[in-house]
């Protein structure tokens, strides 16, 4: 049998959406927020002008390209008959998978993309590198608040996509 290209091309945009959105997470909650707080006052300043605007852009693209390519593959799949679709019963757990994901979307978009913008706008503005502590400095204290909002964003993000995807791959093979 045949298979339905257009449902093999949605469902190779979603997965590669998928993997490069959850991949980044976990680069961010794993090597990029720990490593922030271990860097030079100087070597922080520097990477966050220079690293981390190319990292919100990854992650606003490819969250939304997951989403999207999701939802398209959603309505292909109910509206179409292919063999490739996941079952009646496979799709209530794709619906859930869904709704975590644009769950973690929103906290993409709604916390961690705007405390990092705001957080590279107070590097940008900070006259020297920030090398008091944060008690002594107000606003090394507002860019320790943001690094942890961003750090707790991601991590919730993490943990959500994950069992996302659990509930995806079980819809998927019921």
């Amino acid at each position: 049998m045949a298979a339905d290209a257009t449902f093999l091309i949605l469902l190779v945009l979603h997965i590669g959406a998928i993997v490069a959105w959850m991949g980044g997470a976990a680069l961010f909650v794993s090597v990029i927020i720990p490593s922030l707080s271990k860097m030079s006052p100087s070597s922080r300043a520097e990477f966050i002008q220079s690293a981390l605007p190319r990292y919100l852009k990854f992650i606003t693209g490819s969250s939304i390209l997951a989403i999207i390519a999701g939802l398209i593959l959603y309505g292909y799949t109910t509206q179409t008959a292919t063999s490739l679709a996941p079952s009646t019963s496979g799709l209530v757990y794709i619906q859930a998978g869904a709704i975590l994901g644009l769950v973690v979307l929103i906290i993409a978009l709604g916390i961690l993309v705007p405390a990092g913008r705001k957080f590279i706008s107070l590097t940008k503005q900070a006259p020297k590198p920030l090398a008091e502590p944060a008690a002594q400095n107000p606003m090394a204290a507002q860019m320790a608040g943001l690094q942890k909002r961003m750090g707790i964003a991601g991590r919730l993000g993490v943990a959500l996509l994950g069992i996302a995807l659990i509930l995806m791959i079980i819809g998927a093979s019921i």
